[in-house]
This record gives structure tokens, C-alpha cells and sequence, in this order.
């Protein structure tokens, strides 16, 4: 019980930093942030808000996809229909070049129960990844 909340207060503090972030344009939050969320993992690594949140600040805001994407693995590896997981791996996908990936995590996010927070956002990529491919 004391690791749980060890590494979630670790983890509200990345949330924090992140926030200060992007509020601040600041990429020394990001980084501190990434590394918070890191160190909420080092004491759970079970912990999956903070490794959502590590993958979705490394993609996002440090442009480090490929951490982000084995974040995003290892998440999907637990539970294979963890929509945000996947939505945000297709979204690390797509920032890297790497459209055929994003599509076929778009697709496969699709068919899971609709979640409407992204749907119609991963409904609009997918359609112009399809067009981006097919040209």
C-alpha cells in the first residue's frame, strides 16, 4: 500500500510539472515530468497512469517516440484493448513518419467499444493516413 501511494504521488507530481509545461512552453518541465513519471514506475511498475503519462509526454511534448511507442508496448502488451494506449501509439506513429503503423493502430482502436473522447479524432486520421498511403 505505501508503494502504491509513493508512486502516486510521484506520479501527480510529473502531472504537475507537465502542466507547468505546457503552460510555460517550458521543455525542462517535460523532461522532469518524464522523469517523475519514470520514478513513480521505478516504485511500481505496474503503475499504468504513470506509464500512459510518461509515453504521452515523451511523444507529445520531447518528440522521443520511440521511448513513447515501448511505453505504449508495454501498456498493450498487459491489455491489448487498452484504447488510449493504442490511440496514443498511433498518434507516436504518425509524429515519427511511420504511417503504416498509425494505421493499423488506428484501425484496430476503432473496432474496440467507442470511447468518444477520440473516436472521431482517430476516425479523421485514419481516413487521411488511408489517402496519404493509397497516393
Amino acid at each position: 500500500m505505501v508503494r502504491y501511494l509513493w508512486a502516486y504521488m510521484l506520479y501527480l507530481w510529473g502531472g504537475t510539472r507537465r502542466h507547468i509545461g505546457i503552460r510555460n512552453s517550458n521543455r525542462g518541465e517535460h523532461m522532469a515530468a518524464a522523469r517523475a513519471f519514470g520514478r513513480a514506475l521505478a516504485v511500481n511498475p505496474r503503475f499504468r497512469p504513470a506509464r500512459l503519462a510518461r509515453g504521452i509526454v515523451l511523444w507529445r511534448e520531447l518528440n522521443q517516440f520511440d521511448e513513447a511507442i515501448a511505453d505504449f508496448d508495454t501498456l498493450l502488451a498487459a491489455d491489448a484493448q487498452d484504447g488510449e494506449a493504442l490511440f496514443n501509439r498511433a498518434l507516436a506513429y504518425q509524429q515519427a513518419g511511420r504511417y503504416a503503423p498509425a494505421l493499423q493502430d488506428l484501425t484496430a482502436y476503432l473496432k474496440l467499444p467507442r470511447d468518444e473522447r477520440y473516436w472521431d479524432t482517430a476516425m479523421r486520421l485514419r481516413l487521411l493516413l488511408e489517402d496519404l498511403l493509397a497516393s
